[in-house]
């Protein structure tokens, strides 16, 4: 019997490759990607500088305004500066270049001609102008690129000339644009027109443009700078003798706006509304007295077809009982319209048109007469605060304060010897308007006073 073979003994064998470690070459290839990954990820692409930036502001060292040709008896100009600063105005009065010296921030003189003053540093801030004389007064405007005439005349019995005046050197370039009460108007004269530099040109309308209807006009200024001013003359038949007055400009269409000013004496009265939109507008109407605004009766909704102009007579509604106390009218419409008001008798011709807001101040150069400032259309609860000074510079009014309502007017007399006012407005925008008496009625609309220039942001181009 055969033994049986015994077990083997000895080590146990461990498997092939159990302990096997990556090499270095396989450890570097993957975490190289990884790390490169990770660092893209940490890095930021540089940002792209701005190709523009916004412009800042800087304090007014330069002014301009622009005085249109006088009418008949009109040669009186004032002048004055807010700053109350004495100094030498450049002035061009025709193509003759002036100059005239401000004393404590006032000055007058008398000139037929029109009249460019530039005002620079100390001066130009506050700077204000106005041609006045024989019941007759008009504001001295800064150039604008775009201006507003609502009312004008191409009759005989009812005409306007449109003057155009360049403050600067160089060549300026404007279109006008005509809506009459069917629509818009074709008149080539008044588009491409070229002003040279320095020089004013004019156009009667009853000439380049007949027609009988009531019409309005945008002034759009196309190149370099243009002061535009509009008289207004009615002639009627018989032997009233003619009646002419300049028609202020209004800067821009507003759905809400308020025409301050309607004067107190028996006339008759036209409102002339404008709607140079593409779609038809209606038009409600307020008046606004010192102690509300109020709906009269026997006036409806003024309905204006899409690029026209309508007149509403309000010489009922003005008159009597019902007017005592109104200083200006509020006009609601649903879309952007121009308006002025027009008040005649037979020996005087005056305008109010749709005011701007003045949002915290406003100035003016006080016209010889009886004077009074007219507010409405505040937007809250606030203060007017008024100054005044005489033509040695000296105060007549120290500080004034006079409290503003919403849906109210307020009317607010000046010394007549005043020849400069300035108004604060704290807490609250309004409407403001200078009405003047001397042999006839004229209303001043007036606007925002700028005291900051916008200096635009200049870098190299990039490469």
């Amino acid at each position: 019997m055969a033994e049986p073979t015994p077990a083997p003994t000895g080590r146990r064998r461990i498997a092939e490759g159990a302990t096997r470690r990556p090499s270095p070459l396989t450890l570097l290839a993957v975490a190289i990607p990884l790390l490169t990954v990770a660092a893209l990820g940490l890095v930021r692409p540089a940002e792209t500088p701005p190709t523009s930036a916004a412009p800042t502001g800087a304090p007014l060292d330069r002014s301009t305004a622009v005085c249109p040709p006088r009418l008949p008896g009109a040669d009186d100009l004032r002048l004055g500066s807010t700053g109350l600063a004495s100094g030498e105005l450049a002035l061009r009065v025709g193509r003759t270049d002036d100059t005239e010296t401000l004393e404590d921030g006032v000055a007058a003189r008398r000139e037929r001609q029109y009249v460019v003053i530039n005002g620079a540093g100390g001066l130009a801030t506050g700077l204000v102008a106005t041609r006045s004389g024989a019941g007759s007064a008009v504001a001295c405007e800064q150039p604008a690129p775009e201006r507003w005439f609502t009312g004008v005349g191409a009759s005989a019995e009812h005409a306007s000339t449109l003057t155009l005046v360049n403050p600067d050197k160089g060549p300026a370039v404007a279109d006008v644009t005509v809506w009459d009460g069917s629509g818009l108007v074709e008149v080539p004269a008044l588009l491409g027109i070229r002003v040279p530099g320095g020089r004013s040109t004019s156009f009667d309308l009853s000439e380049v443009t007949p027609n009988r209807d009531a019409l309005a006009m945008q002034v759009t200024v196309t190149r370099g700078r243009l002061g535009a001013s509009v008289v207004d003359v009615l002639d009627p038949v018989g032997r009233d003798r003619p009646v002419r007055e300049w028609l202020p400009a209004q800067a821009a269409p507003a759905a809400t706006s308020y025409v301050v000013g309607v004067g107190t004496s028996p006339a008759d009265r036209t409102l002339t509304l404008a709607n140079p939109g593409d779609s038809e507008v209606r038009v409600a109407l307020k008046l606004v007295s010192e102690e509300s605004e109020f709906a009269p009766s026997g006036i409806e909704e003024v309905t204006l077809a899409p690029a026209s102009v309508s007149e509403v007579d309000l010489g009922g509604v003005l008159r009597g009982r019902t007017a005592e106390g109104v200083q200006a009218l509020r006009l609601e419409a649903t879309g952007p319209v121009t308006a002025s008001l027009r008040t005649q008798t037979p020996d005087d011709l005056a305008f109010a048109t749709a005011g701007p807001t003045v949002a915290s101040e406003t100035a003016v150069a006080l016209p010889a007469g009886a004077k009074r400032l007219v507010v409405a259309g505040a937007g809250a609860p606030g203060v007017l605060l008024l100054r005044a000074w005489d033509a040695d510079g000296q105060p007549v009014v120290n500080e004034r304060r006079v409290e503003l309502d919403p849906a109210t007017a307020a009317r607010i007399r000046l010394p007549d010897e005043a020849v400069l006012a300035h108004v604060e407005l704290e807490r609250t925008g309004a409407v403001v308007s200078l009405e003047v008496s001397d042999r006839g009625l004229s209303m001043l609309p007036l606007a925002q006073l700028e005291t900051t220039s916008q200096v635009p942001a200049v870098r190299p181009a990039p490469r």
